[in-house]
């Protein structure tokens, strides 16, 4: 079963300081990338809020997550982000039964998912 880990975290200072965090996190977010079980993941700026920071974590099993979670790059992780003052954050865990692609053969967005149509 797959696994989505998606959220937002608020950190103070200017509207600098996420894309600082960001850039600064590029080898946290690049070991993760490599970890076994590892699909996507990824930090970005709010377009149009800059002081809000998205993340995007897909990972092939709970197994994946948990490993993730016991490796010495998240602990590394987590102490970069611990430079910077966390205001908030909502990152939530959720399972994935199943995946099927958003656009049909013809690049429309399909009329049925999952077996449910209109």
């Amino acid at each position: 079963m797959r696994i989505i880990v998606a959220g937002w975290l608020r950190f103070a200072g200017d509207e600098k300081t996420c894309a600082e965090i960001i850039l600064g996190g590029g080898p946290h977010i690049l070991a993760a990338r490599a970890e076994t079980g590892c699909v996507a993941y990824n930090w970005a700026v709010d377009p149009l809020d800059p002081g809000l920071m998205h993340v995007y974590e897909e990972w092939e099993s709970e197994k994946a997550l948990l490993q993730h979670f016991a490796d010495p790059p998240y602990a590394d992780m987590r102490g970069h982000l611990g430079n910077y003052e966390l205001t908030g954050f909502g990152v939530q865990i959720y399972s994935v039964l199943g995946v099927e692609p958003v656009y049909d053969a013809d690049g429309w967005p399909r009329r049925e998912i999952f077996g449910v149509s209109l």
